[in-house]
């Protein structure tokens, strides 16, 4: 980044929760970043070196803090917090935002969201987008697992994906979601 390129404000906030610390990095225009845990808090170094500026600004991550304490104590849906995501492919915005039509308290197979974005056979390309998914939870990547219902991998480690699915569902039994079938006309 050049010396005097200007600086993109973020904004930032933490939450703690019975797995560890959440990060939120936003901007005026919404959540850009979700970090879990173990992902560490962002530095000065860090925002150097991506062209931001960490900045407290309460009003552009109020809501989102908001929206996810109310979805951690009453399982809120989180579908109306706005996002600014920048990263991506446009393979990866179609998977992000198939995934962010998943219900709380359904999954769906890898597979199953590789048929609803239109790529049947991409179940590894999808997992590998939801891997690189910086807003999880937001867009509920935990809510994919394998066909066999194991539960498949996380960005955010198995204990938060774990610990995501069994605050909403109220336990792990995990059975899909049947796929609706659509008529042809």
């Amino acid at each position: 980044m050049k010396a005097n390129a200007p600086r993109v404000e973020v904004a930032t906030a933490s939450i703690a929760t019975p797995v560890g610390t959440i990060w939120i990095l936003c901007t005026k225009e919404g959540i850009r970043e979700l970090r879990l845990g173990g992902s560490g808090a962002p530095t000065a170094r860090e925002g150097k070196e991506r062209g931001i500026a960490f900045v407290r600004r309460p009003a552009w991550t109020g809501a989102v803090e908001q929206a996810l304490a109310a979805y951690l104590t009453s399982r809120a849906p989180l579908d109306s917090v706005p996002l600014d995501v920048e990263a991506g492919t446009d393979f990866q915005q179609r998977v992000w935002e198939a995934a962010r039509t998943i219900k709380i308290g359904s999954v769906w197979s890898y597979g199953e969201l590789a048929r609803r974005i239109g790529a049947p056979g991409a179940s590894r390309a999808v997992g590998n987008a939801l891997g690189a998914n910086p807003v999880p939870i937001v867009i509920p990547c935990h809510r994919v697992i394998q066909s066999d219902e194991g539960l498949g991998g996380f960005s955010g480690g198995m204990r938060w994906k774990r610990f995501l699915l069994e605050h909403e569902r109220g336990q792990l039994e995990l059975t899909m979601q049947a796929p609706r079938r659509r008529s042809r006309p």
